[in-house]
């Protein structure tokens, strides 16, 4: 394609410069696309400035981003385009190892950061760009566009954690992100007209897609800086049309919104769910809360994208459905075999489509692994129905996802098993009403020590992020294994959930 996300925001800067795109919520910036356009410029000019007469790194030119979740934290990704660079998001709420093992993995040249995390930036042995050192020009050279000739150059890099216990980076070009932000503006209905709040963060892919898709159509999006329930009520009731919201945090605002005394939510129109499996009680209260909205549900991964969407209908309700394919993704079941399943078998679900990822940073074999006769495979187990819904019942993976994060149990598992008292440890997510899966960790002590479970949880968030931390440790002398030897996950799940 011939223009990329960011010259298409450009081209909205061109028709309506003083039309709102961004609010930063909770007393932050407010910015016209004429402000937006001048900002991306100016961040991109000192991108481009810091890389100049830089060596590539191994994987071409790589710019980390850390950033607080604000407008500077969707506009980065913009600005890398137009430098010519690949973005490399990482999670805010990571540890410091965690994001040092990034920067190196990506071999990252610079980091753009602010706010409170560029101390840790600071640690990392990188060119440091600080946002706030970057000056906003009040007008900008009219942009040249669809001369960059980026199509099928690297745009983004999202870190997904693997069973091996360590993070891999998922490869995607321009083209790809374009397509995927045009199939979504399709399917979801957006439109220059709508509100979007943003109430998540923008250093994942969905929420940081979603917003550059309302920026390249005209809309106005509306940040918060960190999810608060009685905020994002207030915003759907007043102010936003539009939200893709994580089972959690609909259980939230739900919370708020009973105590409330169950006001009447009047400008939400369309809320996306996904990112966990929400209960069907979940759904009800949805409509019952937001009568005005159609709500909606996607099913995706990070390297497939969203495949599948469904709007809910009450007299059409499903357990566990996730709806039908979308535009441009042929979904299919295939058994243990590797064949295509029937309606009503169950197997892991795959997609060909025109918008999944281009493969790991440096990982050949496990580029190669991840796919199954020219499709992509998620690890998820489910099953068609009749009449051509597809529903999740299973992960084949052993990933927790709580309050719509990914967390998988190898990742945990490694390190718990760095503290010098556990012999054993085996995670899984237990059943929360809140959180969707409460990490949860069973450990068996070496011989003549102790694990406190206390001193465990310490030595975990020094190590990962907050939200993988087991929240429930249980000390037992020995972990339930099948003949072969093999960890019975589920027999943990049964009997920690009784």
């Amino acid at each position: 394609m011939r223009l990329t996300i960011a010259e298409n925001v450009a081209v909205r800067a061109l028709a309506h410069p003083d039309r709102i795109a961004i609010e930063v919520l909770d007393g932050g910036a407010t910015l016209t696309y004429g402000q937006v356009w001048c900002r991306i410029t100016a961040l991109a000019e000192a991108l481009s400035a810091a890389l100049s007469g830089a060596e590539a790194g191994r994987h071409g030119t790589m710019v980390a981003l850390l950033l607080p979740n604000e407008a500077d934290a969707v506009l980065a990704y913009l600005a890398c385009q137009i430098a010519g660079v690949a973005a490399v998001p990482i999670s805010t709420r990571l540890a410091e190892p965690e994001i040092r093992f990034v920067v190196e993995d990506a071999d990252a040249k610079i980091i753009l950061t602010g706010g409170p995390f560029a101390e840790v930036a600071d640690k990392l042995g990188v060119n440091v760009i600080r946002v706030e050192d970057i000056k906003t020009p009040a007008a900008v050279p009219r942009p040249l566009l669809g001369e960059g000739g980026r199509g099928e150059a690297p745009c983004v890099v999202g870190y997904t954690s693997g069973t091996t216990g360590f993070p891999k980076g998922a490869l995607y070009s321009n083209d790809h992100y374009l397509a995927a932000l045009m199939r979504w503006g399709w399917e979801f209905g957006l439109t220059a007209d709508q509100v979007m709040l943003v109430p998540g963060p923008l250093f994942h892919l969905s929420y940081a897609g979603l917003s550059m898709a309302a920026l390249a159509i005209g809309a106005r999006i509306r940040i918060m800086p960190e999810f608060k329930a009685d905020l994002a009520l207030a915003e759907l009731t007043e102010h936003c049309s539009f939200a893709f919201l994580v089972p959690s945090m609909t259980t939230m605002v739900e919370e708020e919104w009973r105590r409330q005394g169950e006001p009447l939510v009047a400008a939400f129109r369309f809320m996306i769910s996904s990112g966990a499996p929400g209960p069907l009680s979940m759904t009800r209260t949805a409509m019952q809360m937001f009568p005005n909205a159609k709500i909606t549900e996607a099913y995706g991964w990070t390297e497939g994208g969203w495949v599948t969407f469904e709007v809910k209908q009450r007299d059409t309700l499903l357990a566990h459905s996730v709806g039908w394919p979308t535009f441009g993704n042929e979904v299919a079941v295939f058994n243990e075999a590797g064949e295509p399943c029937d309606v009503g078998q169950a197997g892991e679900v795959g997609v060909k489509s025109v918008t999944h990822f281009d493969g790991y940073l440096g990982r050949e074999e496990a580029t190669a692994a991840a796919w199954h006769r020219g499709y992509v495979m998620s690890g998820d187990i489910g099953i068609w129905q009749p009449d051509g819904r597809l529903c999740i019942v299973d992960r084949k993976k052993d990933m927790i996802i709580s309050g719509g994060e990914n967390i998988y149990t190898a990742e945990v598992e490694r390190i718990v098993h760095e503290h010098p008292s556990v012999l054993e440890a085996a995670v899984v997510g237990l059943p929360d009403k809140r959180w969707g899966e409460l990490v949860t960790a069973l450990v068996v002590p070496r011989e003549g020590m102790t694990v406190k479970g206390a001193e465990l949880e310490t030595f975990c968030r020094e190590r990962l992020a907050s939200f993988k931390v087991p929240r429930r440790i249980e000390v037992v002398n020995e972990l339930p294994r099948n003949p072969m030897g093999k960890v019975q996950k589920f027999k943990i799940v049964e009997d920690l959930s009784k």
